[in-house]
C-alpha cells in the first residue's frame, strides 16, 4: 500500500540544468568531468552559491554564455501541473516529500513554497541534515524515511535520474521512472485505485 512518495526536485518539478552541464564536462574529459562533478556536489551541500557555480562551469567548460541568471530560481518555476497534482494526492491521504539533492536557494525556495502551499511533510536532502555525505548514501534515505514516518514498503520514490532510482531500489524503496507529467499522474492515479478495497 503506498502510504508516501517522494520526488525528486530537479527533472520533476523543474528542469534539471546541472545534469545538463555534467554531460557536457563529460565530453571535456575525466579532469574536467571530476571538477565540474566536485564543483556540483559542493554546490550541493551548501559551500557553493549559483554566482561561484556558473563562473567556475563558464571556465572550466568554456561557454561563456553561462551566467548566474541560467540557475537562479523562484517560485515560477515550479512546474503549475506538479504543484495541482501534490493537492491531489494530499486528498488521497498520501504524504508527500521531497528527497533529492538541494543547494541553498532550492532549499530556501522549497521551504517557502511550502509555507505558503503546505503539501510537503518531508524536504530531505544532505544539505538540510547538514550530512557531509552525497545524496545516494543509506543515512539521507534512512534519515528522511524516518521524518515522513512511513516503513520503506510504503513509500515510492519519483525521479528522471537512472542512478538515483537504481540506489532506491537497491535499498528496497518502489520506485517510478519520470518521463513527463501526463504517464506521472496515470502511473500514481493507477497505483492509488489498487489501494482501494472492493
Amino acid at each position: 500500500m503506498i502510504r508516501a512518495i517522494f520526488f525528486d526536485f530537479y527533472s520533476v518539478w523543474t528542469p534539471d540544468k546541472l545534469s545538463y552541464y555534467l554531460a557536457t564536462a563529460q565530453l571535456s574529459g575525466p579532469e574536467v568531468y571530476k571538477q565540474v562533478s566536485d564543483l556540483i556536489e559542493s554546490y550541493y551541500h551548501g559551500a557553493v552559491g549559483v554566482e561561484e557555480l556558473a563562473d567556475s562551469l563558464r571556465v572550466k567548460l568554456g561557454h561563456p554564455d553561462i551566467t548566474d541568471k541560467v540557475f537562479k530560481l523562484s517560485e515560477q518555476d515550479i512546474s503549475p501541473q506538479i504543484i495541482n497534482f501534490m493537492r491531489e494526492l494530499h486528498g488521497h491521504f498520501l504524504k508527500l516529500g521531497i528527497l533529492a539533492n538541494l543547494g541553498n536557494q532550492e532549499q530556501k525556495l522549497l521551504s517557502e513554497f511550502n509555507e505558503h502551499n503546505q503539501v510537503l511533510e518531508v524536504i530531505a536532502s544532505p544539505l538540510s541534515y547538514n550530512l557531509s555525505q552525497p545524496l545516494l548514501n543509506r543515512e539521507v534515505f534512512a534519515r528522511a524515511l524516518n521524518d515522513i514516518g512511513e516503513p520503506i514498503s510504503n513509500c515510492i520514490l519519483v525521479s528522471g535520474n537512472t542512478q538515483f532510482l537504481q540506489f532506491a531500489q537497491l535499498l528496497g524503496l518502489g520506485t517510478i521512472q519520470f518521463e513527463g507529467f501526463g504517464k506521472l499522474k496515470q502511473t500514481i492515479e493507477t497505483l492509488i485505485a489498487q489501494d482501494i478495497p472492493n
